[in-house]
């Protein structure tokens, strides 16, 4: 499973996680602010803050180039994009800054406990996962049958959309762009219970004209791979083996990374 499904909505494990580890953090320093030193309580809130901000700008500066080109994409951040190493980082310089030394070893306390919080949800988010390929007949926009298995030999990038989907819309053209720029790796964009015309009709009023792709009118594939949420995009290597997934919507630079890994 990539998340907790509530209502409409889907949360991914990892961003659960985070939110939970670093609320434990916040609680076990409020706790140790009444039994030891008023001076946790906003320690914890800033540390917080000192550590996401670093984890981001870490992240930003990882990938320079491609914020520089759309310097307001660094606010995007719900797109995700940071550096856990860092955040953690930051957030123990500015704690080595803020506490006295005697006091660091309950600051330790607060992050033992945010990080076995992000340990235990960051397992539990492993599910089990398609190890390869999954043998799914789609067809293509002239109706064409298309066998995923077809595409071993490159590296695959599978993304899973639909026109009515917000943020598919968003990242379809950047996905589009870096498709035509990879060559050497295959994107196969698969349409989730729609039919050619609903997407032909959005393909050309955007003026987009991906290679691949494809329609799941059934939603056969979503099933076999377990999507709970659109988009998910999926990275398999050249023998077809999964090597990532990620559900909701990818920035240039985590899209990028993703390559990196591939190769």
């Amino acid at each position: 499973m990539d998340g907790v499904q509530l209502g409409p909505f889907t949360i991914p494990w990892v961003r659960l996680g985070v939110a939970l580890a670093l609320l434990a953090l916040v609680l076990v320093a409020e706790l140790l602010a009444r039994r030891v030193d008023p001076r946790f309580s906003p320690w914890a809130t800033g540390a917080v803050l000192v550590g996401l901000l670093g984890a981001r700008l870490g992240f930003v500066l990882e990938n320079f180039s491609v914020f520089a080109r759309d310097p307001l994409s660094v606010l995007y951040v719900w797109q995700g994009g940071f550096t856990p190493a860092w955040g953690i980082l930051a957030g123990g310089g500015y704690t080595l800054m803020v506490l006295p030394k005697h006091l660091w070893r309950y600051a330790l306390m607060a992050v033992l406990a945010a990080g076995l919080v992000a340990g235990v949800f960051l397992t539990r988010g492993r599910g089990a996962e398609a190890v390869g390929l999954p043998e799914v007949q789609l067809t293509s926009l002239g109706g064409t049958p298309v066998s995923l298995e077809a595409f071993r030999g490159k590296p695959v990038v599978l993304n899973l959309w639909a026109t009515w989907c917000p943020p598919c819309r968003r990242e379809l053209p950047m996905m589009v762009r870096l498709a035509q720029e990879n060559p050497e790796v295959r994107f196969a964009f698969v349409s989730q219970g729609e039919g050619p015309l609903v997407v032909k009709n959005f393909l050309e009023e955007r003026g987009l004209s991906p290679e691949w792709v494809l329609l799941d009118p059934e939603t056969r594939l979503a099933q076999a791979l377990g999507v709970q949420g659109l988009p998910t995009t999926f990275f398999f290597d050249r023998e077809g083996r999964l090597v990532a997934r990620h559900l909701g919507e990818l920035s240039e630079a985590l899209l990028l990374g993703y390559l990196r890994a591939l190769r």
